[in-house]
């Protein structure tokens, strides 16, 4: 038995849901649970998003079949809390490729679910983005330019590309994929907890710009209901 959470589950044939689990030590995998129809409540009931289950699975391939689970907790998520872990869900859906082990975002979202059980966080959340994002190879660097080497100043902007790196705007010419950010963000980020909210609201900028270059435009549903900084 191993810890996993619903991400996304869906109606498939009789008596069976197909869903995307986000597993502690695989990443994330798709499986069919079947039951029948005296299980039918129970089952449905549990398997849920935002509950935390012990599970096993067998098969090879794309698709694996439940064997068995156990919920072991769940995290109560209302309103604008609950958009905004459903919103976490579909990052985890569109951003990892599947089998791709990632354990200590496993636990960073188990520990943002239990801040949104409180009601909505969207700092938690955004912290959590730039992790995955960082994990997707979008990493920035928080004490020097990777261009030039220069200790960044606040004062000045930047050029954020994903195979570069951070770039003073002066020393690069501009490319579609860049993103711009500022050195007041980038140095108050290495202490997000006194951060303004004119930092985070140009940190909802920046991270809406890097998911729309790494996912190359497509739509997040989810983040066009999250209001907030923006």
């Amino acid at each position: 038995m191993k810890p996993a959470f619903v991400l996304r589950r869906n109606n498939f044939r009789d008596h069976s849901l197909l869903l995307d689990l986000l597993t502690q030590d695989e990443g994330r995998i798709s499986a069919v649970a079947r039951y029948s129809k005296k299980q039918a409540a129970r089952i449905k009931g549990m398997l849920e998003p935002f509950r935390l289950l012990d599970a096993a699975w067998v098969g090879r391939g794309e698709v694996f079949t439940l064997t068995q689970t156990e919920e072991k907790g769940r995290y109560r998520l209302q309103q604008g809390a609950l958009v905004q872990g459903f919103y976490l869900n579909e990052l985890f859906l569109r951003a990892f490729q599947a089998h791709e082990p990632i354990p200590e975002l496993f636990q960073r979202y188990r520990e943002v679910l239990y801040l949104l059980q409180s009601g909505e966080n969207l700092p938690a959340v955004m912290l959590l983005e730039l992790e995955l994002l960082e994990a997707c190879g979008y990493s920035l660097n928080l004490w020097h330019d990777d261009h030039a080497g220069f200790e960044l100043r606040e004062a000045l902007s930047y050029r954020f590309r994903p195979e570069v790196g951070l770039a003073m705007v002066d020393q690069v010419l501009a490319e579609p994929n860049d993103t711009l950010i500022s050195g007041n963000l980038l140095l108050a980020l290495r202490a997000p907890e006194q951060m303004t909210l004119s930092a985070w609201r140009e940190l909802r900028v920046v991270l809406d710009r890097l998911w729309r270059v790494h996912l190359k435009g497509k739509t997040l549903y989810a983040r066009q209901l999250i209001a907030g900084f923006s």
